[in-house]
């Protein structure tokens, strides 16, 4: 499950999700999309690495990656914001 929060503005914030009671960050390891670019709802869009393990967050809706807050190789907090999508529509 994607972590989202709609912001005031219509975006669709993407946050670190919480995959375990101990998580308190994930790195990104790759991003799978670009900035300005069209993602489709369900797709691979970032893949983080947290506690050893590594998975694959999805698009939580179809839209244009507005923004890319968090680049390969950061560090991010459970809750903190990845990517802004702006909806499709």
């Amino acid at each position: 499950m994607t972590d989202i929060v709609p912001a005031a503005d219509g975006a669709i914030e993407v946050l670190v999700p919480q995959w375990g009671m101990g998580m308190s960050e994930a790195t990104v390891v790759t991003w799978l999309v670009t900035e300005g670019g069209h993602v489709d709802a369900g797709a691979d869009l970032v893949e983080i690495e947290a506690e050893k393990s590594e998975d694959v967050i999805k698009a939580p809706v179809a839209g244009i990656i507005e923004t890319i807050v968090v680049g390969e190789g950061e560090t991010a907090a459970v809750r903190d914001v990845l990517a802004r999508i702006r909806p499709a529509g």
